[in-house]
Order: structure tokens, then sequence, then C-alpha cells
């Protein structure tokens, strides 16, 4: 399932899903979506990005995404 590029999307997430962006090959977190274009950010935090083309991450990348989580919340002491 993917989104965007005229064919609507087959799955919107909601803010905070964790999304994989195809158009880039990234993972994020969703912010925002406007119809087109989804805004995200990534899991361990950074800038926000958009895309038109994404889809739900397998469950690897979603392990990955949260590891980087993790890890950065450790550095910080926020956990």
């Amino acid at each position: 399932m993917s989104g965007g590029r005229g064919r609507g999307p087959g799955f919107v997430p909601a803010p905070g899903e964790l999304v994989t962006d195809t158009e880039h090959d990234r993972v994020g977190v969703a912010r925002a979506w406007d119809g087109r274009t989804l805004t995200l950010k990534a899991p361990a935090g950074g800038e926000l990005w958009e895309t038109e083309e994404f889809r739900r991450p397998t469950p690897s990348e979603a392990l990955r995404a949260r590891v980087a989580e993790e890890n950065r919340d450790s550095r910080w002491g926020l956990r």
C-alpha cells in the first residue's frame, strides 16, 4: 500500500505513526497529511521532510527506527 501521485492512498497514517518513505528510502514518523503530501520527521529527531510516496514499514524497518529512537533517548538521559 502506498500513497500519492493521483492514485489515492491505500494507507493514510495517523500522526505519530511510523511510515516508510519510498521516494527517499527513509523511515519517519508521520506529522501531517494534506491529502497529497505526507510530512515526516526522523524517529531519532531531525528536520522535517515531505513525500508523496509511502507505505507501512516492514517489521525490520520499524525495529530499526525504534532502536534509533531508544539510542537517542538513552544518550540524552531521557529513559
